[in-house]
């Protein structure tokens, strides 16, 4: 006698709710991005009668969710290939101002066991690396559009947003005159927040992405020492640099380092995917912000 086990059918209705809410907290926020970059906020008859406003909020509110959404796509697309079972992609939305971008990212579950290390590391790598395909031309489009930095008045205290090595060499790349700070465009903002969900995402620590890969590459006892590693290091820059790393790598601890059991290294990873491993590693270098923001007080620049 067979049993036919029906195909897993994700729930599209909670998706579909959070996609809308973040599709409205994102815009807001885009809306704000925009008025910061125009140099002019806008009353509440502006937003009404300038379409500008809105176009500006929409270009960010649609580069960020191309950017999460793609991210992960490239984890739930690899799930269905290898017949894993897994949520659609889960968009979290936060209003401004409580995130200054709308959203706190996005997520998926898996909600059945890998079968192998190669398995793995496919779902684990496959997220990034399409998120990452989104940032370089919504980076390029924003870096290229914005506009120096000015300060009016002597004085006044702004919120600096680190910048990641990637970020560096495209604006010494695509603004070669420009020796300032910039004042950025919604569509490289929406880059920005990318690069630094890409490079968390990538921290080869725990049940994150980088996690899995080294899993993967390295085995238990490796993945559980470069975990103790990376967490050690987290807890330096967090006292040092930036506190958010404190509470991240608080989080990830918590979370725990077990991987399923059933997730045996055969058939080998292989040449391809060590190269891929690499690839990840270098994305995470150019995407790391060692202190993504912090309050700078500027005088009498003129």
């Amino acid at each position: 006698m067979e049993i036919t086990i029906p195909p897993d059918r994700p729930r599209k209705l909670l998706p579909a709710i959070l996609f809308l809410a973040s599709f409205c907290t994102t815009t807001f926020a885009g809306v704000i991005w925009y008025a910061g970059f125009a140099g002019s906020p806008p009353g509440f008859l502006d937003l009404l009668t300038d379409p500008s406003y809105l176009i500006g909020g929409l270009s960010f509110s649609v580069s960020i969710l191309v950017i999460l959404i793609a991210h992960e796509l490239g984890h739930y697309l690899t799930c269905v290939r290898y017949g894993i079972r897994a949520t659609l992609p889960h968009l979290i939305p936060v209003p401004p101002p409580v995130s200054p971008f709308g959203t706190f990212g996005a997520v998926i579950r898996i909600k059945s066991l890998f079968e192998n290390t190669r398995q793995l590391f496919d779902v684990g790598i496959a997220g990034p690396l399409a998120g990452f395909f989104f940032i370089i031309p919504a980076l390029v489009f924003g870096v290229v559009y914005s506009r120096e930095f000015v300060v009016e008045g002597t004085s006044g205290i702004y919120l600096n947003f680190g910048e990641p090595l990637l970020f560096q060499m495209a604006s010494h790349v695509l603004l070669p005159d420009t020796y300032g700070d910039i004042t950025l465009h919604p569509v490289g903002w929406a880059a920005w927040f990318g690069m630094l969900a890409t490079s968390l995402n990538l921290l080869p620590v725990g049940q994150l992405d980088g996690g899995h890969i080294v899993y993967a590459v390295l085995g238990k006892r490796g993945h559980r020492i470069i975990s103790i590693m990376t967490l050690a290091v987290l807890a330096v820059l967090g006292v040092t640099l930036w506190l958010g790393y404190l509470l991240f790598g608080t989080l990830v601890f918590f979370l725990g380092f077990r991987h399923p059991a059933t997730a045996y290294n055969y058939p080998p990873i292989g040449r391809k995917r060590i190269l891929l491993a690499i690839l990840a590693l270098i994305i995470l270098i150019l995407t790391f912000i060692p202190v993504p923001v912090d309050i700078v007080e500027y005088t009498n620049r003129l």
